[in-house]
């Protein structure tokens, strides 16, 4: 018999062991990242860790699913579609996203989730080409402050519909995050830099266009020659091409999902040219 509870500090070495099963990049770090951030289901047989699932609320009527896992010798047996059902039941009036494997998309679409689009995944395991920082004309890049999260919340949502003040938070104070201003200091988008799976992760890329997106990424890579890069993009954005002139190949494209109705950016808003991750957007 399956039995949920939720998750706690001491279940994240079970479920890093099966997303090393799993082939998945994730390190302790990322899930004890995702942990602080979200709450987790976690299924049990006999007292044995054997799946768990993650939710996050960004705001009222925004929440992401991710990092669903199951163990593989237990897959099969509706032990995904428990844990999904418990992660729901955490969010009943909210608008919510994720990113389905092939795998994972039958299930989804069961429970009333629909297909909206794809998310690329681009990396390299060495950076060959840096490109140079070239700033669009009248705007200046300065690292992000303390006093800025407020207004990266208020861009972020504009981007995607969802407040999320504890996760600017963290990138302004743990990782390196850069934004671009204007001379009447109207930021024009903003991206952070940090540590995940393999190597590094640029993400979230909040952007007013694509000259911006480029500008900031550009930024972040300095010093990181050689290293692995990983950036995650809606298809639907002229990035990905780009990308794969760095060096950055498609490994993955995962489908977006979502329950309820999508976020739509106003015309002239910020728009979201990379993930922050795949399981939280």
């Amino acid at each position: 018999m399956i039995t949920l509870r939720a998750m706690t500090q001491d279940d994240i070495e079970h479920g890093y062991a099966i997303t090393q099963q799993l082939k998945w990049p994730h390190r302790r770090e990322d899930w004890q990242q995702a942990l602080a951030l979200g709450e987790g289901v976690v299924a049990e047989e006999q007292g044995k860790f054997v799946g768990s699932a993650f939710g996050w609320r960004w705001g009222e009527h925004a929440a992401t699913i991710g990092l669903v896992v199951v163990n593989p010798t237990c897959q099969g047996r509706g032990i995904g579609k428990q844990l999904m059902l418990a992660v729901m039941e955490k969010f009943p009036d909210a608008v919510i996203r994720l990113h389905a494997t092939e795998m994972g998309q039958g299930l989804y679409q069961k429970l009333g989730f629909k297909v909206t689009g794809t998310i690329q995944q681009h990396q390299t395991r060495e950076l060959a080409a840096v490109p140079a920082v070239s700033l669009p004309t009248g705007l200046t890049l300065r690292n992000a402050e303390a006093n800025d999260v407020d207004l990266l919340t208020e861009l972020d949502h504009q981007a995607h519909g969802m407040w999320r003040p504890q996760l600017m938070q963290t990138l302004i104070a743990d990782h390196q995050t850069v934004l671009l201003h204007d001379a009447q200091q109207r930021v024009q988008g903003f991206a952070s830099l940090r540590r995940f799976g393999h190597g590094w992760a640029i993400g979230p890329v909040i952007a007013r266009d694509i000259e911006v997106a480029q500008a900031l990424i550009a930024a972040l890579m300095q010093g990181l020659r050689g290293e692995f890069v990983r950036i995650d993009t809606d298809a639907a954005l002229p990035l990905a091409s780009w990308l794969e002139k760095l060096g950055l190949v498609k490994v993955d494209a995962p489908t977006t999902m979502y329950r309820g109705t999508p976020w739509s950016p106003q015309a002239g808003e910020m728009q979201a040219f990379g993930l922050m991750t795949q399981a939280m957007a």
